[in-house]
């Protein structure tokens, strides 16, 4: 049985294939980049934003992601501000206000190689 979904833009196709069961496997393979095609990746929207957070002493920050729209909230209501480092492990199944500014999996792949692997504190 082939079944086809259309994703952003893209078409792709599932098969069951009968081996000892049922088993789904998807003919879109995304070259071991590790980009789950079915999730939207923020780091790749124009309204994940950037910014300076001021830290302890005065001239340091530390950097730190939000969403323009408003989209990442707590429980509470608040807006939610993560770690730069952390911005590629943000992902929604969906969002309407979703703006690539290009081609997701080099732009992630290259992403994650850039990436600090913990919290960094700058001077100004």
């Amino acid at each position: 049985m082939l079944l086809t979904f259309f994703n952003r833009g893209i078409f792709y196709r599932k098969r069951d294939i009968v081996n000892a069961g049922v088993e789904m496997e998807s003919d879109h393979h995304d070259g071991g980049t590790n980009v789950d095609i079915d999730k939207i990746y923020c780091a790749n929207c124009r309204h994940c934003v950037l910014f300076k957070q001021s830290v302890g002493e005065k001239g340091s920050y530390v950097l730190r992601v939000k969403c323009s729209n408003g989209l990442w909230k707590k429980k509470s209501g608040e807006e939610k501000i993560y770690k730069y480092f952390t911005i590629v492990r943000r992902t929604l199944p969906e969002c309407e206000f979703y703006d690539p500014m290009g081609e997701e999996k080099s732009f992630i792949k290259e992403l994650r190689k850039s990436l600090p692997i913990k919290d960094e504190i700058y001077s100004f």
